[in-house]
């Protein structure tokens, strides 16, 4: 999970595969903050890729990203796993911007 800015100073939610993460994230805010931020919705980096690509649903896998891959030591740490997403977020944005 990555955040970035929507110009107007409102987080926006960005993940690979982000209605898995989101759900945790809201999850804790709700809980000890009582608000949420990013509010209801989330930017999807493997929905914007199978858009941007036209490709089927199971060909969004991060393994198939022509991104550097995380080291298998880099896996289920949190700040590697918001790097490696930050990376396929800037690529998949990248194939947008081709396309226009």
């Amino acid at each position: 999970m990555i955040t970035a800015n929507s110009g107007d100073g409102k987080p926006i939610f960005v993940g690979f595969n982000a209605p898995f993460d989101w759900t945790f994230v809201n999850y804790y805010f709700l809980h000890f903050l009582k608000k949420n931020p990013f509010g209801i919705g989330a930017v999807d980096i493997k929905a914007m890729y199978m858009g941007a690509t036209h490709s089927s649903w199971d060909a969004t896998r991060s393994s198939q990203f022509p991104v550097d891959k995380q080291s298998e030591a880099e896996k289920h740490d949190a700040l590697a796993d918001a790097r490696h997403q930050a990376k396929l977020f800037r690529y998949v944005r990248g194939l947008r911007n081709q396309a226009l």
